[in-house]
């Protein structure tokens, strides 16, 4: 929940005024929490698989091996709560520019991750280790498929807040930010893909992609907690009715 107001024990508005119930903050609060936990299962996955080397290689491919499955069921559920976080979004955003284009390109973002966890990677640099590179499979095409729909879901999100804080007064210095975000998304998985998906420092531009779109919307959060206005309890009615 937002910060309480007085002692008044309301939750705060949203960015367009919209007042946000205790379960859009939920919501909301689901794609950072999602993210926090995909990220600690692949570190302790990475840090634990023989032969795997986090610098040169991508996330995907903790999904192959006779452990992949705990990577892929990572995909799935990260991907579930990003679809959920979009409902908050929605909430959050609501009314003006991009309360739906946001909202939607979550539920793209978090789709492709659930098919990426479905789907995984082919064998590549490798990894794992013994295993033949280089055969390409139905299944590996479809994991880079939703792969490139996901960043790219996630790189134009950071275009559309960007344009929605530029029209917002108390926003407009964010709009800056939010471009950043969407040029360093772009630029890292660029020269991660410049890399052919592994090797060299493929695995560090390919986790900054991913990251500088998360620590964005978290901080958008954290200051939309901070700083909007408080509701009032006719309004939280409403905004729980929508939400539902």
């Amino acid at each position: 929940m937002g910060r309480r107001d007085g002692g008044s024990g309301l939750p705060r508005r949203g960015l367009g005024g919209g007042a946000l119930s205790a379960r859009a903050w939920l919501l909301l609060a689901a794609g950072p929490a999602g993210g926090l936990v995909f990220t600690g299962v692949y570190l302790a996955e990475g840090a634990t698989r023989a032969g795997y080397q986090a610098l040169a290689q991508p996330i995907s491919a903790l999904s192959l091996g006779s452990a992949g499955w705990v990577q892929q069921l990572n995909f799935v559920v990260f991907g579930m709560l990003v679809c959920l976080s979009a409902a908050g979004w929605r909430a959050a955003l609501a009314p003006g520019r991009g309360a739906l284009a946001f909202p939607v390109l979550r539920v793209i973002a978090g789709a492709g991750l659930v098919m990426d966890g479905l789907f995984a990677q082919d064998p590549s640099g490798g990894y794992p280790p013994g295993v033949r590179a280089g055969v390409v499979t139905v299944h590996g095409q479809v994991h880079t498929l939703f792969a490139v729909i996901t960043i790219t879901a996630l790189a134009v999100g950071c275009f559309v807040l960007a344009a929605r804080f530029a029209a917002e007064p108390g926003w407009r210095r964010w709009a800056v930010v939010a471009l950043g975000a969407g040029v360093a998304t772009i630029s890292f998985i660029g020269a991660f893909g410049a890399t052919g998906g592994h090797g060299g420092l493929a695995g560090v531009w390919e986790r900054a992609a991913g990251g500088a779109t998360t620590v964005l919307t978290v901080a958008v959060l954290a200051r939309l907690a901070v700083t909007s206005r408080p509701a009032d309890r006719a309004d939280l009615a409403v905004a729980g009715r929508e939400v539902a």
